[in-house]
């Protein structure tokens, strides 16, 4: 492989990436199932090819240098590319192979409230997997996908595209949350005449729901103040206590925010019957992957005891 030839085998990048990332040329070679000898010909190629050394080698160690580790992350999005062009020409025939990284982007109350969960139990499962995670609007969700920036989307909202498959994991009723020491939580249950002149905290006008809840306030004659608009729940659902002021939220966030928040509870109220869908979203080329059923067996298996609770079936498990 001459100085400077364009490299066109990415036999040398995976070699390169074991090697880096294993710390040995004997891990790399086992990792990639060649011999020793086979690995070290190949970085020893690489570095010819790109007429810098990559590596220091020192008393049977072997240590990336400055340029290494300035591809490291290159490398590896160029190995993760290359496992999904796999993964899609596989598509309808196969969908055994595990992605890894996994990409999420997700609303701020899956973010804050589900991802560790679920990510904590997905790295239980598989230590070695590396795990990304953003959030962005919906308008914004679907160009990620699309662009193949993230591999899933979560939120309460679906994007709109035809090269994107949604599945709905579940639907939740929505609830109002209050102070722990408010009047009202002193009620199992409340009907809209109870809200009648109270604080009141709404999601952003942007948002589907804000007009939902409105126009279900006005049908009944409810009177409130409006003391916060937000379209961040958590940070809706945060400012209850400080506020001394009422929001609507889904029962399932609610419950979650509540199991490390005693300053705040939730109640039904007999009108508002409205519910929340929960969905999952992918390209084509994930739908009923591997990677797929993982993060939906361990969705279902972190809630579980939260959805038995209140009584709600997950549905895309």
């Amino acid at each position: 492989m001459a100085k400077n030839q364009k490299i066109n085998r990415f036999k040398y990048i995976e070699a390169f990436s074991e090697v880096i990332s294993s710390g040995s040329v004997s891990a790399a070679a086992k990792n990639l199932g060649v011999s020793q000898p086979a690995v070290s010909q190949l970085i020893k190629k690489l570095e010819n090819a790109v007429g810098v050394p990559l590596f220091i080698r020192r008393n049977g160690l072997i240590f990336p240098t400055a340029r290494a580790d300035s591809l490291r992350d290159d490398v590896e999005q160029l190995l993760t590319q290359l496992d999904k062009i796999q993964m899609q020409l596989n598509f309808g025939r196969s969908n055994e192979l595990m992605l890894n990284p996994l990409r999420f982007t997700a609303s701020l109350s899956f973010v804050n409230e589900i991802m560790p969960m679920v990510i904590a139990h997905i790295h239980n499962l598989k230590p070695e997997m590396l795990f990304y995670v953003n959030s962005l609007p919906v308008a914004g969700m679907t160009q990620a996908l699309l662009g193949g920036n993230v591999d899933f989307a979560l939120n309460t909202k679906q994007p709109d595209h035809s090269n994107i498959i949604s599945k709905k994991l579940l639907s939740a009723r929505e609830v109002f949350v209050m102070p722990t020491n408010h009047p009202l939580a002193a009620k199992s249950k409340l009907s809209l005449k109870d809200i009648d002149n109270e604080k009141m905290i709404l999601s952003s006008r942007t948002d589907p729901s804000y007009e939902t809840h409105r126009a279900l306030l006005y049908k009944h004659r409810v009177r409130f103040q409006k003391v916060l608009e937000s379209p961040f729940s958590t940070l809706s659902l945060s400012m209850i206590p400080q506020l001394q002021a009422l929001s609507i939220t889904n029962v399932l966030i609610a419950e979650l925010v509540c199991q490390h928040n005693d300053d705040i509870t939730w109640r039904y109220v007999d009108e508002f019957t409205h519910e929340t869908d929960f969905y999952l979203s992918m390209p084509p080329w994930l739908h009923d992957s591997t990677t797929e059923k993982l993060f939906l067996s361990s969705f279902k298996d972190c809630l579980k005891e939260t959805t038995d609770k209140l009584d709600i079936e997950v549905i895309g498990a």
